[in-house]
Order: structure tokens, then sequence, then C-alpha cells
């Protein structure tokens, strides 16, 4: 039985994620071994998700992959650079895609946290009344400080509250509608990087991932952007800088069509 190494951070997400990747290929009779990395994303908790740049907690593993010390990589696909050469990786079923805020019952929303330009935007819109503060940090971290008092809200990925298992009664979980605020392109889908991934791909999902990776490509969007791009099979939506429009998905020249929509928002 062929062993396969598995790249992964050492979070608690990252490591449900891995695991999840895992399970598909031990059903194919791989046995498998996780090799847990530290990145430059782990390293630097001060700097801002928009400072470090998309790739802080990707692009060590795409090293490891080209010199052999993994046969596969595992990450959320909204943390890969969106360049075309990173394109082409394999899928895992995608989770719910939406965001999620995340609050006390009871608690006027003055101070709502997030690190995240995208969600910032939205949540200008959303809530002009509050002022949206950065954060960083896991799960657990985040929600601890909003129980301490230093935030009456925060914004989150619903898909990584549930792969979390997330559960808390003190909590109050409201999600929010991608027309509200679009998902970021690929969120809820994990990447599994490495030619063996394809063993394990889900064809519709990595339709999904590449629809809306040439989407934010065309919209300029990185950490930095303000760029949301989700696709639901049917629909395409975008948001940029708090803009948001759609179109019904009939190829390419469905993403120029977007592209020009958002523009006429702003307009």
């Amino acid at each position: 039985m062929k062993q396969i190494k598995i790249g992964t951070r050492g979070s608690k997400l990252a490591l449900v994620q891995a695991n999840l990747a895992a399970e598909a290929f031990q059903k194919l009779g791989y046995e498998t071994e996780f090799v847990v990395v530290h990145t430059r994303g782990d390293a630097n908790l001060k700097a801002s998700l928009s400072e470090i740049g998309r790739g802080a907690f990707t692009d060590v593993f795409a090293q490891m992959l080209a010199e052999g010390e993994l046969d596969v990589a595992v990450h959320s696909a909204k943390d890969l650079p969106t360049t075309a050469d990173r394109d082409g990786f394999a899928c895992l079923p995608r989770a719910d895609a939406r965001d999620v805020l995340v609050s006390l019952p009871g608690k006027e929303l003055r101070r709502i946290g997030t690190g995240s330009p995208r969600r910032e935007a939205a949540i200008r819109r959303l809530y002009p009344q509050a002022e949206v503060l950065p954060i960083r940090g896991n799960v657990d971290t985040r929600i601890r400080k909003m129980k301490e008092g230093q935030y009456d809200a925060l914004v989150l990925a619903m898909a990584g509250l549930n792969r979390l298992n997330f559960q808390d009664d003190e909590v109050l979980l409201s999600p929010l509608s991608v027309t509200d605020c679009v998902p970021a392109a690929c969120q809820g889908i994990i990447a599994v990087e490495g030619k063996l991934g394809q063993a394990i791909n889900h064809p519709a999902t990595a339709q999904a991932a590449q629809i809306e990776r040439s989407c934010q490509r065309l919209l300029e969007g990185g950490c930095t952007g303000g760029v949301g791009c989700y696709f639901d099979g049917n629909i395409l939506f975008a948001q940029k800088e708090g803009r948001v429009a759609q179109v019904k998905y009939q190829g390419e020249e469905s993403i120029l069509e977007l592209v020009k929509k958002i523009k006429e928002v702003a307009g």
C-alpha cells in the first residue's frame, strides 16, 4: 500500500481540512502521513493579512512539492495566490461559502472585527454606524477577544465554523447572504496541490474555483483589493470595494460582462 505525505499547517482548522483529504485518499487505498509546516503567515501574527499578502500561508508548500518533500499539500483554496501558475489544483467538495456575523445576543454592534478588506467594505455598507477594527488569530482567539469586550461582533467564514463543529450557546451566528457580502474567491473550498490530488478531485467545485479565480484576476483582487467572486453553479457574483453585481454565467465572456457591471455600479 502506497504511503503519501500530506503537507499542512498546524492550526486546528488546517488539520481538520488535511484530515478530510486524508480520508478521501484512504478510501482509494492509500496510507497517509501528515507533514506539519510553519509558514511565514503563522510566524507574523501582528501584520494584517493585506500586509503579509496572499501566499503567506501557502508559498512554502509549493517549494516542498517541487523538491519532492511532499506528495500533496492541503490548503484553504482562498489562501492561494491568484496567479495563473497556481491554477489547476484539485478540490474537495465545497462547504458553505458564506460569511457569517458572529455576535453576542443583545449587544449593540458598534465595533466589528475583521482582517479582510472585502468583509470590511461589506460591513461598512451594511452597518454604517459601526467601527470596523482589524483582528488576527484563529477562531478561538477571535471569539475570546469578542467575549472580553474588544469587539461587539466578528465576521468569519461559515465553512471554517462548520468544519470545526463550532458550538457556543453564548454566541449568535447570522449568515450574510452572498449578495450582501460576496464570498472571497474559493471560500469554503479545500485545495489539494500536487499531481496526486487529481485522484480525489471534485469536478464541479474545481470548475467553480477556476471561474472565481479568473474573475478575481480581472478585478485585480488579492488580499488588498476588497474583491469577492462567487459562482453558485448558475450565477456569478462579484464585489469590489463594496460594490456588488451579478450575471448569469455562460462562459468566459460573462466574467468580462460582470467586470463592466461593477464599473457601472461605481459610475
